[in-house]
C-alpha cells in the first residue's frame, strides 16, 4: 500500500486527505481517498499523481466521521469519478454503512475499521495492519495530563486501538506521527484512566 498524503486548501478549513494506492497499480487495486475534506479542491492533487493506466484515479471514499470538513467534498469526488462512498453513518452520498471490526480493501491491502465514538457517535479510526498504520480522523490520541472529563465510550476506543501494533499515525489535522506512536498511545489510556470518566462527558 502506497499512502499520499493530500495537500489541502489553505483558504478554506478542511482536513487532511489521504489518497491509497497498490505499490504497483494493478487493475485489482481499489484507489481510496480517506476523508476528502470541505471542497473539491483535493480533486485537483488527484489529477497530478500516477494513479495507475486505465484505472479510475478514486474509485472509495471512507470517511472517518460525516462533519463538514471532512465529508463536504464527497459528492464532487463521486461526481468527477463515480466513486463509493463508506461510512460509520449515512450522510448525502454514503452508499455503504461500515460497522465496527470490518475489514474493507484499499489500494492493495485492507483497512480494519474500528469504532472510536468520542469526538463524534459515529467516528471511526482505520487501521492497516500491514503498514502498521492509523489513520485516526480527529479522535483524540495524545492527552498530556489527566484532569479532563471523558466517556465512557472513548475509553474503550482508547484500549482499542491501544490493542494494535502501530508505527505511524495519519490524524485528520496534525501531521503524520512516526515516532514513539505506541507509546503516547499508551500514557494517553494512563492519563484517561486517572481522569473523571462519565456518560455526561462532552465530546472529545
Amino acid at each position: 500500500m502506497r499512502i499520499i498524503p493530500l495537500v489541502k486548501n489553505d483558504k478554506s478549513y478542511s482536513c487532511n486527505s489521504y489518497l491509497l494506492l497498490g505499490d504497483w497499480n494493478r487493475i485489482g487495486d481499489i484507489n481510496t481517498i480517506i476523508d476528502p475534506g470541505t471542497d473539491e479542491f483535493v480533486i485537483n492533487e488527484i489529477e497530478r499523481l500516477a494513479t495507475g493506466f486505465g484505472k479510475i484515479p478514486v474509485a472509495q471514499v471512507i470517511l472517518t466521521h460525516n462533519h463538514f470538513d471532512h465529508a463536504g467534498a464527497v459528492m464532487a469526488i463521486k461526481k468527477r469519478y463515480r466513486a463509493r462512498a463508506l461510512a460509520f453513518s449515512d450522510g448525502p452520498g454514503i452508499d455503504g454503512l461500515l460497522s465496527d471490526g470490518q475489514l474493507v480493501k484499499a489500494g492493495d491491502d485492507v483497512l480494519e475499521v474500528l469504532h472510536t465514538p468520542g469526538h463524534s457517535s459515529d467516528s471511526i479510526c482505520l487501521y492497516a495492519p500491514a503498514e502498521k498504520a492509523l489513520f485516526s480522523g480527529d479522535t483524540q490520541l495524545r492527552v498530556r495530563n489527566p484532569g479532563e472529563t471523558y466517556s465512557p465510550d472513548y475509553v474503550e476506543a482508547l484500549f482499542k486501538i491501544a490493542c494494535r501494533n502501530i508505527l505511524k499515525i495519519y490524524s485528520g489535522h496534525d501531521g503524520p506521527i512516526t515516532t514513539d506512536c505506541q507509546e503516547m498511545i499508551i500514557q494517553t489510556v494512563r492519563n484517561v484512566c486517572r481522569s473523571d470518566i462519565s456518560t455526561n462527558a462532552r465530546g472529545v
